[in-house]
């Protein structure tokens, strides 16, 4: 029963902005080519690798794309200038932040750099 009403207010949450999303163009398009940048990193991920995809450039500038048409739609989304929760923006700050560590991270672990030579 808990479940249900949780589905419930979900539902109720998510509704308005489907309506909206389907109904508006502009906002559409924004949402559209989101999951199409969104998409192609991800192949590009499963084709090259993590480590492959994270240094080559077209991945990263997929990457601001993806995260400037998903804060262009929660700016089209959100009615008022500003919004009580700011989930979305949140949601995409935090995909960025996250790709830039995987960048830096993948880019300290390639570095080879030995400080010692070691003979045999």
């Amino acid at each position: 029963m808990q479940t249900k009403l949780r589905t419930d207010k979900v539902a109720d949450a998510i509704t308005p902005l489907v309506t909206r999303v389907a109904n508006d163009e502009e906002l559409r398009a924004h949402a559209k080519t989101a999951l199409d940048s969104a998409k192609t990193i991800y192949s590009r991920i499963q084709s090259e690798g993590a480590r492959g995809a994270a240094g080559r450039k077209d991945v990263q500038d997929e990457m601001v794309k993806a995260a400037t048409e998903l804060k262009n739609t929660a700016q089209r989304l959100s009615a008022k200038p500003r919004a009580r929760g700011h989930k979305l923006r949140k949601l995409v700050v935090g995909a960025a932040l996250a790709a830039a560590a995987v960048v830096g991270i993948k880019r300290l672990i390639s570095h080879d750099d030995d400080e010692f030579d070691y003979q045999p």
